[in-house]
This record gives structure tokens, sequence and C-alpha cells, in this order.
């Protein structure tokens, strides 16, 4: 069990930060995409160890980043490993477009990564940095669990740099 004193501040600063970048935003980001609830500011102060960060404001952040309480606030070592992990997919659109075959999962995946990159604006159009929410998403969509997505991406030879 986790008591006061096992509790370091700066940790939970760090693992706000983290989540954030986890997620792929900015302070900026957190703020418009929260229609104002969240100020970039405030974000940046409890980040900063600037401003303490109450039960109910942490509570309400967690739902906002979708993400449980002990993992926002680091209480989770497991968590933690996650939250500080900046590993991201990078997806070879190239070779999506150049698959031989298009079975359902094939369409699916390219609809969604085409939705992505219109919400993204990213048109580079030869590679795609997913985050870890967008292979939850993929997950979801394929009817496939978050491991077997990374493995069926790998197997089709889609991922940039993968052994």
């Amino acid at each position: 069990m986790t008591t006061t004193a096992d509790i370091d501040i700066k940790a939970i600063a760090a693992s706000l930060r983290a989540i954030r970048k986890q997620q792929g935003l900015t302070l900026k980001e957190v703020e418009e995409r929260s229609n104002g609830r969240w100020k970039a500011v405030v974000i940046g102060s409890y980040e900063r160890c600037d401003r303490s960060l109450s039960l109910n404001k942490a509570i309400a952040l967690a739902q906002f980043y979708q993400v449980p309480l002990d993992q926002l606030l680091g209480l989770n070592s497991e968590s933690m490993d996650s939250a500080t992990s900046s590993s991201r997919t990078i997806l070879d659109m190239r070779a999506l477009a150049a698959l031989a075959f298009s079975d359902e999962r094939t369409t699916l995946l390219k609809s969604f990564l085409g939705a992505l990159c219109a919400k993204r604006r990213d048109w580079n159009g030869e590679v795609l940095s997913l985050r870890i929410s967008d292979i939850a998403l993929l997950g979801l969509l394929l009817s496939m669990s978050e491991s077997a997505v990374h493995e069926w991406l790998l197997t089709h030879k889609l991922i940039l740099g993968a052994a």
C-alpha cells in the first residue's frame, strides 16, 4: 500500500507530462481538445509542480486522458513504465499502398489511416507515426488485441525499421 511518505510529487508531475506526451499532445492541444476545460498554463503548472492537483481535478484529468488514476499519478510502477515509454510504431505507408491483396482488414486499415492522416493534416504519404491510442483503436476496429494488431502489421511488413 502506498503511504503519503511514499508519494513523490515530482514523480507525479513527471507522470502527468509523460502521459500527455505519450498521447502526442502539446499543452496547447490539451487546451484545444478540452474546449478550454484544461488551460495550457494550468497543465504546465501541474507538470512543473508549481500548482497543487486536487483529487477531483486528478480524477477529471485521468478521464480526459482516458487513463486509470493510478497511472496518471504514477502510483503503479507497471503503468509508469508504459506511460514513460515514448516508443511509437512507424507505419510504412508505401508498403501499405503496395500490398498485393485487399481483404476486409486491409480495407479497414487503409480507411482508418486515411482518416487519421486527414485529422492530423499529415499528407507526406510515406510514413505515419501511430500512437499507442491509435493501436488500441485499430484493435477495436479490427476486433483484435493490441498485440495482435502489432503482430499483423509486422507480419505484413508495414512497420518501418522492424527486423
